[in-house]
């Protein structure tokens, strides 16, 4: 976990380990990339198919959750709700504009647990109540205010909730990890705030 002035080394390539990448003139931050590779390849090692979901995290406006607590906290409570010790994820703390209260979240998860064969809007609407609920309850161990706190799903894979993703899929994959690297963007800014699962 990164939450330091100290801003790493940048690239301007197209792929990273022969992955394509977002592309931004700013460039993108290596250490960021290395992490989201090996999460990648550790989710997809790790499950037969992996759920890949963009979210969002929206902190209350009153709160910029400078120790990182709220967001530890909500994948450990995220893991309870699911159930699972086997949760991946790559997040990215806006810093280019202060206050800063948003979280950029990659997240992978076990496709076959959530779904089994087939797709149901029951199954679809638990998981999105877990990935919200776990949230707003880490919110509430550290904020007692009144602002409001904001989950959005930024994915419009399967209903909205992610990609379904195999180590076999190469197209899915490339896909994949060229939307997750725009998290490693080198913003305008004086502190960098980025963390994974791994560590």
């Amino acid at each position: 976990m990164s939450n330091t002035t100290h801003l790493p080394t940048i690239t301007l390539d197209r792929t990273f380990e022969d992955y394509p990448l977002y592309y931004s003139d700013k460039g993108l931050y290596e250490s960021a990339l290395t992490s989201m590779v090996d999460v990648f390849e550790q989710a997809l090692s790790q499950f037969d198919i992996a759920l890949a979901t963009r979210l969002d995290l929206f902190l209350p406006e009153d709160h910029q959750d400078t120790d990182l607590s709220i967001l530890h906290d909500y994948f450990n409570l995220l893991k309870e709700k699911l159930d699972t010790d086997s949760l991946f994820y790559v997040w990215r703390k806006r810093e280019d504009k202060v206050p800063s209260h948003n979280y950029r979240v990659m997240l992978f998860s076990d496709y076959s647990q959530h779904f089994g064969p087939a797709i149901c809007w029951d199954k679809r609407n638990e998981l999105v109540e877990h990935l919200k609920g776990a949230w707003q309850e880490a919110i509430e161990k550290h904020y007692s205010g009144e602002a409001r706190s904001l989950v959005f799903l930024n994915d419009r894979g399967n209903y909205g909730v992610g990609t379904r993703c195999r180590s076999k899929d190469v197209n899915i994959k490339n896909t994949v990890f060229h939307r997750m690297s725009s998290l490693a963007e080198a913003w305008e800014e004086k502190r960098y705030c980025f963390g994974s699962s791994l560590e």
